[in-house]
């Protein structure tokens, strides 16, 4: 008996990580965060172009700073790197201390959920 609960447990284990990271990350929550704190200057739909700031649509794996049609402040113009989940968190927890000289005036959002959410949701919007 208490080998099946060994293996039922080691088989928990090793399923429960990955349910883990399957239920973290939901659209629907980061389209929420997305309107309340970032639509006022971005839009994630591609065809509705840049406002204030950039177009957000297809962001995630896209070069920092390289959004065509969009006139970015010198510190992310001159970026040499990708956002991916990593970059996108730091920026969006404190972006003027990820990035500093950006011009975006926006103080971050603090809620770690939020910024999974949010990141999640821009991962969603390819098109």
């Amino acid at each position: 008996m208490n080998r099946t609960i060994a293996l039922f447990l080691g088989m928990a284990a090793a399923w429960l990580p990955a349910l883990s990271r399957a239920e973290s990350c939901v659209p629907a929550r980061g389209r929420q965060v997305f309107e309340s704190k970032c639509a006022m200057c971005h839009t994630a739909k591609r065809e509705q172009g840049h406002l204030v700031g950039p177009n957000l649509s297809g962001v995630v794996g896209r070069a920092v700073g390289k959004a065509t049609g969009f006139q970015y402040s010198p510190a992310l113009a001159d970026a040499k790197d990708t956002w991916d989940t990593k970059t996108l968190d730091l920026f969006l927890k404190a972006p003027a201390a990820a990035r500093p000289g950006t011009t975006m005036p926006f103080t971050g959002i603090r809620n770690d959920a939020d910024r999974t959410a949010v990141t999640c949701f821009l991962g969603t919007q390819t098109q």
